[in-house]
């Protein structure tokens, strides 16, 4: 049983059941190393002593529903529009149309516009007026995960890192076919009787690699653990900003979703993409983390591994070129090894590189 590519955001996450049996072969375990793949930064905000912060799972998708839905609602307005200035027109003959023909055109509109509703309801207002991002805060001095789920009393969900169950997310098979998966860095908090009661999803997820999500793992694993300064930071460097602006959206959705060649040939569903990805971030609020929570999440002062969210997207603070240098290359050896980890999976398992 597997949960849809959107679940989480378009869909909601299927709670109050039993785990399912890949949630169980899946579970990662934070006493274990894993030594064959290198902690990797998928959607770290803030980094410092006291907490870790990532972005959602879906930050990088927001303007998607917006652009996908639009030429439908629009195109399902349109018919209906036209229709109700037409219903009343004389024939070429000079005669009204008849009663029948009236009443016809009105059920059309009534379900056209109906339709339209449930559109805007179900695909657009899960990009517009939301948030800017659901960020989830790993504190590892009082062993708390602070999940972000709206402003105001009651928004946030609380979990003690020993209770909570990570596993890899497996997502429906996207359209290449029944062999291809998504993967998430996913969550369950579960209940005495190992039901799950909640379920969130942490950071980006790992396209069809389960070894990307298994750096990821290790990265946040090894803070909790061990601290900050187990990390690789440098040379990695945080390169997530969530402000609202129209540079933002045009670096994540033009220079983020493709390179090389692609990048320019993309750029009629790219530019779309970023300027719908701006209009409906500008609807969005900011989170805001309740006091309570500032105060346990509370930065020491001149705290030598603070790492704060860049003024834009990419702009990394290395130390120079060479820095940049070190910092590509420490991820495309990341991506290597994933891919290859992947790759030798596969061989024993099967083409999905699942157990089951």
């Amino acid at each position: 049983m597997k949960e849809g590519q959107y679940a989480g955001w378009l869909t909601r996450y299927k709670v109050d059941r039993p785990l399912h049996r890949y949630e169980e072969e899946e579970h990662l375990d934070p006493e274990e190393t894993i030594t064959e793949l290198p902690p990797n930064d998928h959607g770290v905000l803030r980094l410092n002593s006291t907490f870790v912060e990532y972005m959602d799972r879906f930050f990088l998708e927001r303007g998607w529903a917006a652009m996908g839905g639009a030429p439908l609602i629009f195109m399902v307005l349109f018919f209906a529009g036209y229709t109700a200035s037409t219903m009343y027109a004389p024939r070429k003959d000079g005669s009204l149309p008849d009663a029948s023909f009236i009443a016809t055109d009105w059920v059309f509109i009534v379900v056209c516009t109906i339709f339209a509703l449930c559109l805007i309801k179900f695909i657009w207002m899960k990009d517009f007026f939301r948030y800017t991002h659901y960020p989830i805060r790993f504190n590892r001095k009082n062993r708390m995960i602070y999940v972000f789920r709206h402003n105001g009393p009651g928004g946030v969900l609380t979990v003690p890192w020993e209770k909570a169950y990570f596993f890899i997310g497996r997502a429906s098979p996207l359209a290449g076919g029944q062999t291809h998966f998504t993967f998430d860095l996913r969550c369950h908090v579960l209940d005495d009787q190992r039901r799950v009661r909640h379920t969130f999803a942490v950071g980006m997820d790992g396209s069809n690699s389960r070894g990307a999500v298994l750096e990821h793992w290790e990265m946040v694993r090894r803070y909790m653990k061990e601290g900050p300064q187990s990390l690789p930071f440098p040379p990695l460097a945080l390169t997530v900003s969530t402000e609202p602006t129209f540079r933002n959206a045009v670096i994540t959705q033009v220079s983020g979703q493709f390179s090389g060649i692609w990048r320019i040939l993309m750029l009629f569903i790219t530019l779309p993409w970023a300027l719908f990805r701006y209009l409906a971030m500008k609807t969005c609020r900011r989170p805001v983390w309740p006091a309570e929570v500032e105060k346990a999440c509370a930065i020491e002062p001149n705290d030598p591994f603070a790492l704060y969210e860049p003024r834009y997207a990419g702009d990394a603070k290395t130390s120079g070129p060479a820095g940049d240098e070190q910092l590509l290359a420490y991820r495309e050896r990341a991506l290597k090894m994933a891919l290859d980890y992947d790759a030798e999976r596969r061989e024993r398992l099967g083409p999905d590189g699942t157990a089951a």
